[in-house]
Parts: structure tokens; C-alpha cells; sequence
């Protein structure tokens, strides 16, 4: 496999270039009626940062993120990112001991929440005495510190003057399914090569200045309805992607997903793609589609991504009978692989469930340990080359079982058996962790 040599990406960089090239009125996020433009996000997320290094928050020190989808959540995000913080996504489904457990476990002393978590914010508080810093994200809330509004709106809008990392790192947490949850700790410049893999990225840029020229060429084009949560990592990263591409993110508002509310929002909010994760979200679109073929005018929507869970060959041929005009891009990956396969389907070409191109640095290990040739039909493990994560936060042995030394260079192997066929697609036959993440 050939040795790749990225690109310098630091992610805060990018969304300071990005703030300065397109209009500051163009809206950024946008949930019912609230519109953040992208001058008012720059300058939010700025005064944000600030306030937390104020607050005696050092680079590298980790921050939770409870809550569900909310402007304040990208916001806050953003800000981060812009003072060197690591974001620590929660499930805000968890219990009190569940959040505690991996709160204790990124060893974070900071905390952006939601009021309906708020019950959380003083147990929490009382068990981690180094949690100093508390933001609820939707108003003035008993145990906070401060909400997110008193410090995004006040104080100095302009950018950091602060020297950034490439490697500055993201943190995400697996969901627990297959064992306690575990950080995966994901160097900016890897996150962002491993975002540019992407069959929907038609262009790959070699630097900033032709990442903004592309920006400047979509001329906000992008606008991306995540459906699942952006504590997902599937969530947060579309988010990102179509922010650093100058977009909008369309949030939306329920408390539980509803179909129709996204099949509206798709429509109102003219959305260009949209982001589910498999069969759990578009079983229920589709059969809201079923129920009233004529209620939605979607001919807007270009795409439809999906990462996480399986999508089935029959769901995805229902939505394409509703709107054939579709693209319909299946990403196959985990928490510590990103971008293991994918699938592209349009209206008369739609794979067979669980079949799918390899990505660009995915390989099959044999049972012998060693990499099956390139070309070879056979069985093995699915995994993949760099760029890759630098393995989990404070497990040094679960690391050495996932990241391995193979023939000379490093792979993510999942657990996920896989057949390479004769075609050159793979089939998967047997999963372990793979597309399980939080």
C-alpha cells in the first residue's frame, strides 16, 4: 500500500478561513426559528474560547458534550477546538453512573449541557471535584457555571491569536455495545484525510488555499439535515464536513426522531443531503413516504449518506422509487476505521445488502496474520491502513489488539470478517465492532 503524506489540516484553522471567505450573513445553523449566520458563529464561538481560557482551561484539556442536537452543541463544539479543548461526546440517553464513568475516564474538567440533563450537573459535580466549568446550552440552569449565552455574547469576537497543532486531537467515544465505552483518540489532520476519502468529495484539496477556493466555488450549496444526533460520530462529523465547506447544518427539533418532521424540514430548509444511520432511520422515512407520496417536494435533496448501521438493498430501492433522481452513499466504518467501504446507489444499481467497495487504504488480513494480496479473492479480517487514530484513551492494552504492526505497518482491524470477491468487493459475513459507534 502506498505510504500517504498528508496535508497540514487543523480543523480551528480551517474555520477561521472558512469565517473570513464566505458572507457573514449566510446562515450556519439553522433549528426552527433560530438562524445562527456563519459572522454570528465565527464571533459566538470565538468569545467562547476565550471565556474558557479564561476559566484556566489549558490545551489538551478535555470537555463532555451532553446533550441533544442544539446550535449551542456546534457552537460550543467550534469554540474547542478554536482554544485547544477536546470535545468529549456523551450519549445523553446514559445514566448518572454511565456519564460519570466516561466523564471520569477523559478525566474532563469541563462540561456543556442541555437543562433536561441538568439533573446530572450536581451528583456529577460531587463525584469529579475537578469538573470546575459547567455551560448549559439552553438557558440559566442552577448548577451551571455560566450558560452558553452570557459568554458567547459578550467580550472580544475576533480570532485567537494562537499558534495551533495539526495533531490537535478529537475524542470519541464508542457507544458501548460491544463493552465499556472507550475514547478514540483521532489526531485533527487524520480525522480531516480520513473526511476526504469520501466518495461524495468530488475534489481533494492539497491545502487550505484550494479547500477555500472549493468553498468559494459552492457558494454555500451544502446544506446537510443530520438525523441522528451530532453526539453520534456520525453526526458530528457530516456537521463538520458541511461547515468547513462553507454550508449550513439544518438541526432538528423532536426529542425522538420523526420522519415527517425531516422530510419537512428537508423541504422548507432547502437541503441538499441528508445524514441517517442505516435502517433505523430510514425504514421510518421510507414509510412515511409510503403513507403520503405526495405531501413533500424533495427534489432538492441531491443525497442521502448514511454510516453506522446497516442500510438494506430493499429500504434504499423503496426511497429510490420515491425519488429516483437520488444518491444514495453508504459509508462502512467504525470509531477506530473510518472509511472501510462504502456503496453508491442510484435507481437501477443498488448493491446487495451488506456487499461494498473497499476504501483506499482498506486491506483483508488471513488467519495467518499476514495481508492477503491485492486482487486475491478470499476471506479475512477487515482493516485498514493509515491514517489512523492513535488508539484509545488510557488502554494501552485494547489498543495493541486493535491498532497492529502487520508486515510492517500499522492497521485498525474492527473484528469484522469479510470475503473479498472475485470483482474486487467485499462481502461482510461476520461483525464484530464494526459500524457500532455511539
Amino acid at each position: 500500500m502506498k505510504a500517504q503524506t498528508l496535508a497540514h489540516w487543523n480543523l480551528a484553522d480551517m474555520f477561521d478561513a472558512v469565517a473570513r471567505t464566505v458572507p457573514a450573513d449566510r446562515a450556519a445553523i439553522v433549528q426552527g426559528n433560530r438562524t445562527v449566520t456563519w459572522g454570528e458563529l465565527d464571533a459566538r464561538s470565538n468569545r467562547l474560547a476565550r471565556a474558557l481560557m479564561a476559566a484556566g482551561h489549558q490545551p489538551g484539556e478535555r470537555v463532555g458534550f451532553l446533550s441533544r442536537n442544539h446550535p449551542g452543541y456546534i457552537e460550543g463544539f467550534i469554540a474547542c477546538l478554536k482554544a485547544r479543548l477536546i470535545h468529549v461526546n456523551l450519549n445523553y440517553r446514559y445514566t448518572l453512573d454511565e456519564i460519570a464513568g466516561v466523564m471520569e475516564d477523559a478525566g474532563a474538567t469541563a462540561i456543556f449541557y442541555h437543562q433536561e440533563s441538568g439533573r446530572h450537573i450536581a451528583p456529577l459535580r460531587a463525584r469529579m471535584p475537578a469538573l470546575r466549568t459547567r455551560i448549559c446550552l439552553s438557558g440559566a440552569h442552577a448548577d451551571a457555571s455560566a450558560s452558553l449565552d452570557d459568554w458567547a455574547d459578550t467580550g472580544d469576537a475576533s480570532p485567537l491569536d494562537i499558534v495551533r497543532s495539526d495533531d490537535d486531537p478529537l475524542l470519541l467515544y464508542t457507544g458501548g455495545t460491544t463493552g465499556r465505552p472507550k475514547g478514540v483518540i483521532w489526531p485533527g489532520n487524520r480525522y480531516r484525510a480520513c473526511q476526504l476519502e469520501s466518495p461524495l468529495v468530488q475534489r481533494r484539496p492539497a491545502n487550505l488555499a484550494e479547500h477555500l477556493d472549493i468553498v468559494v466555488a459552492q457558494n454555500g450549496a451544502g446544506r446537510v439535515v443530520p438525523a441522528c444526533p451530532l453526539m453520534h460520530g456520525a453526526g458530528i462529523s457530516s456537521t463538520l464536513s458541511e461547515l468547513l465547506g462553507g454550508g449550513t447544518a439544518l438541526l432538528l427539533q423532536g426529542s425522538s426522531f420523526d420522519p415527517d418532521e425531516l422530510w419537512q424540514l428537508a423541504q422548507d430548509g432547502g437541503a441538499s443531503r441528508i445524514l441517517i444511520v442505516g435502517d433505523v432511520f430510514a425504514r421510518p422515512m421510507l414509510r412515511a413516504l409510503d403513507a403520503q407520496p405526495d405531501k413533500y417536494r424533495l427534489d432538492g435533496v441531491k443525497v442521502i449518506s448514511s454510516a453506522g448501521l446497516m442500510w438494506s438493498e430493499e429500504i434504499k430501492k423503496g426511497l429510490l422509487r420515491h425519488m429516483p433522481w437520488l444518491l444514495l452513499a453508504d459509508i462502512y466504518g467504525a470509531s477506530e476505521a473510518s472509511g472501510l467501504g462504502y456503496t453508491v446507489s442510484t435507481l437501477g444499481n443498488v448493491m446487495p445488502t451488506g456487499r461494498f467497495h473497499p476504501g483506499p487504504q482498506t486491506v483483508v488480513i488471513g488467519e495467518d496474520g499476514h495481508l492477503v494480496a491485492p486482487g486475491v479473492a478470499a476471506e479475512g479480517w477487515l482493516a485498514r491502513g493509515e491514517p489512523l487514530p492513535l488508539g484509545y484513551h488510557g488502554d494501552a492494552k485494547k489498543t495493541a489488539e486493535v491498532f497492529r504492526i502487520i508486515d510492517g505497518a500499522r492497521y485498525a482491524m474492527p473484528g469484522d470478517w469479510v470475503r473479498r470477491n472475485a470483482d474486487g468487493t467485499m462481502q461482510l459475513l461476520g461483525r464484530g465492532s464494526l459500524v457500532i459507534n455511539t
